[in-house]
This record gives C-alpha cells, structure tokens and sequence, in this order.
C-alpha cells in the first residue's frame, strides 16, 4: 500500500455529547480524544464554555438565522485544544417551519476537527431583525428557535438533518 498518497484520518474519536451551557455557552462530557491528519490530541469536558463569536473560515462574525430560515453550526477543535465554529448554508424554511431545502455544511480549514453540530430552525415567533446569532444568542431557551444536536465521530456524516 502506497501511505505516501493516503489522506490520514481527521475526527473525533469519541461522543463529545454537546449540550447547552448556561446562556450563551455549551457543554459536553467527559474527555474527548481526537485526531488532526493522524496525529492524536484530547480535550477535557466543556463546562460553560464560551462559544466562538467569529467563524474560523471568514474571522467574521456568525450571520444571524431571522424568523423562517434555518442553519447548522459545525463545533470542533484546533491542533491548540481551541473550541471553534463554522456556519453552513443559511436556507428558508418550509411554510411550516421546517427544512425545505437541508443546509449545507461549511467547508473545514484542514488544522480543525469536527466533533459536532447545532442546527437552528427560526420559527415565525423568531427574531426577523437580528435572528439568533452564533456566539451572541443564548443556547437553549429563545422564543421561536429549535435546536438540535448531533455529535460526529470519525469525520463528518454525509448529511445531518
């Protein structure tokens, strides 16, 4: 086998279990090992850890998700232990408020590992102005938004919703 051509291995190598902190935070359990192009790191639980407030791909801040659309979130670590974000597609809901059309994922720069998502669906009793805002809008109670929760291991899933 020719390993000089073989992608090596970018993933979490356990279920980070991601949960919602208190207000603007997120929490996981236990310790969670992963890896970064074959070489193997870990990460402590996340207790109320602060959530990132710049997509690691832009160095923006989140795009806020307004009454009647939706987005993912993509969680993970740096080759530093660093928690980071990246925002997929933001897409209009179906009239009843659920997906129409799934979001995409962000691409990923290759120094981060991907352990989890949070998807938002903004319903119509949702913020029209600003929306809910990675980083900035709480993590588990704002009228009109959904959350859910999905962890990864070994790499990304094809889809998540």
């Amino acid at each position: 086998m020719d390993r000089l051509s073989q992608t090596s291995l970018t993933g979490a190598l356990g279920k980070a279990t991601l949960a919602a902190g208190t207000t603007t935070t997120v929490s996981s359990t236990g310790t969670l090992p992963y890896a970064i192009r074959g070489k193997a790191y870990s990460h402590a639980a996340l207790s109320n850890t602060a959530t990132p407030t710049t997509d690691i791909n832009t160095g923006a801040a989140f795009v806020g998700v307004k009454a009647g659309y939706g987005s993912v979130f993509v969680y993970g670590f740096n080759a530093n232990g660093d928690l980071k974000c990246a925002q997929g597609t933001v897409v209009a809901l179906a009239g009843d408020y659920t997906w129409k059309h799934k979001p995409q994922f962000p691409a990923l720069p290759d120094d981060f590992c991907p352990i989890g998502a949070l998807t938002i669906l903004a319903g119509s009793t949702a913020d029209a102005t600003t929306g809910w805002v990675q980083g900035s809008s709480n993590q588990a109670s704002v009228t009109g938004i959904t959350y859910a929760r999905t962890d990864f291991a070994l790499g990304m899933p094809d889809q998540l919703v």
